[in-house]
Order: C-alpha cells, then sequence, then structure tokens
C-alpha cells in the first residue's frame, strides 16, 4: 500500500472526550433567571436538552450539515418562549467557551504516534467540533505542543460539514494534496471514522475502544485499542 497522508480523528482518539454539561447548564440557568423568567430546574433542562436533541436529529436529515451554536440557542430560547440579542450571544459565548473550563486531555500514546507518522507522510486532522469551535481548539492543541504536527486543521465548523459525510475528509485531503486511495485515516467512531474516510476511498485504523454496531459492507484495515499499537499497525499496511 502506498501512502502519502495520515489524517487523525480528535474526539476519543487523540484526545477524551467528556460532557461540557456541568458548565453550560449552570451558566444557562443563571443567564435565563436574570432576565427574570420564573423556570423551574426541569425546565431549563428540558429546554437545554431541546437545542441538542434539535442538532443530533437534523445533521443525518440535512445531509450531515454542520449545526452552527446559535441554532442551538434558538431552539433553547425557543423552547422557553423567549428572546433576545444580546442574550443569545452571550450563550453562544458560553457554549463554546465551556470547553476552556476544562479542556479535554491528551489520550496515551498521542506523541508516539504523531512522531512515528512526522517524518514520513503528510498529517492532517479531521475533527467534528460541535458547539466547541475549531478556533477554540485550535488554542488547546497549540499549549499541548500538538498543534505543529498537522499541516491541516479540518474542522467541521468551518467546513459546514460533519462526518459521516465524505466531502469532510476530503476536503482535508485536498489542502494535503494527496489522493484518497493514498491516505489512511485514524478514528475511534466506526459510524463516523471508519464509514466515511471509506466512502471517501481512504484507509482505515480504527481505534476501537468501546462496541460499536458496525456497518455491512464495511472493514477497516487494521483495529487497534490504543494509539500505543498505532506505529505496529501502520507499518503493518506500509
Amino acid at each position: 500500500m502506498q501512502i502519502e497522508a495520515v489524517t487523525f480523528d480528535l474526539w476519543d482518539t487523540l484526545v477524551y472526550t467528556r460532557n461540557y454539561a456541568e458548565f453550560r447548564l449552570p451558566e444557562l440557568t443563571n443567564i435565563l433567571r436574570e432576565q427574570g423568567l420564573s423556570l423551574t430546574d426541569e425546565e431549563i433542562l428540558a429546554a437545554y436538552q431541546a437545542g441538542f436533541n434539535y442538532s443530533m436529529k437534523t445533521i443525518p436529515l440535512e445531509g450531515y450539515r454542520h449545526i452552527e451554536t446559535h441554532e442551538i440557542i434558538d431552539k433553547v430560547l425557543e423552547k422557553v418562549g423567549y428572546t433576545s440579542e444580546k442574550t443569545r450571544n452571550k450563550l453562544i459565548q458560553v457554549y463554546e467557551e465551556a470547553v476552556l473550563c476544562d479542556p479535554p486531555k491528551l489520550k496515551e500514546g498521542v506523541f508516539e504516534a504523531l512522531d512515528y507518522v512526522k517524518d514520513r507522510y503528510k498529517i492532517g486532522l479531521v475533527s467534528v467540533t460541535g458547539v466547541s469551535p475549531g478556533r477554540i481548539v485550535r488554542e488547546i492543541l497549540r499549549e499541548y505542543g500538538v498543534v505543529d504536527y498537522f499541516e491541516v486543521l479540518t474542522f467541521s465548523d468551518e467546513v459546514k460539514l460533519v462526518k459521516p459525510n465524505p466531502r469532510l475528509f476530503t476536503t482535508c485531503l485536498d489542502e494535503l494534496g494527496v489522493e484518497p486511495g493514498k491516505a489512511v485515516h485514524v478514528g475511534d467512531s466506526f459510524k463516523s471514522d471508519i464509514v466515511g474516510a471509506i466512502d471517501a476511498g481512504m484507509h482505515t485504523i480504527w481505534v476501537k475502544t468501546r462496541e460499536q454496531v458496525m456497518k455491512p459492507g464495511y472493514k477497516p484495515d487494521a483495529v487497534i485499542s490504543s494509539l500505543l499499537e498505532f506505529p505496529a499497525a501502520l507499518r503493518a499496511l506500509e
């Protein structure tokens, strides 16, 4: 197999995923009550969930379009029957910057994996950013000393598409100047990373850290349980 580039997923591949509701929900509660809204904790929780439920429902219905933070906030405010541009903008900031309250931690084997690839192939990142936009994720990766490993950083909020839409992957490869058949994608989600990358024409290494439903007709080129196993898996494909 001729390999010219390796692309990595971010969440649960290079960094641990966590739920930032513990930071967003209290701020949402405070901001809404500051506006004089008499809402119970249950009503605020229902509004909070309505925003993300809208996102999860709409994404596959609209060809895996990236849902903007303001769309989620609009659903929250709609649920509580309130509208205010100032409140809307404040909540957008709260949602997007919550990741900074406790930045996601790097997973074991990240530097070993990136060091193995850096002098051999071009490296890209293909990430669904959700409500944690690429501009903030870039700064977190810079703080961890890993951002300079990547020649291209492809974020869904900038491309306006999410996985498994193959165009998110090919956008990264186009910037790298590499054909899909000469690239390997590394990710943890079978549905998003493996299916999406294969549909884009790429080879894949599945970082399987949990049981998932495998879509018939899709098979990764290698399966590993940790990035520490990645160099050996990639060597086997070379």
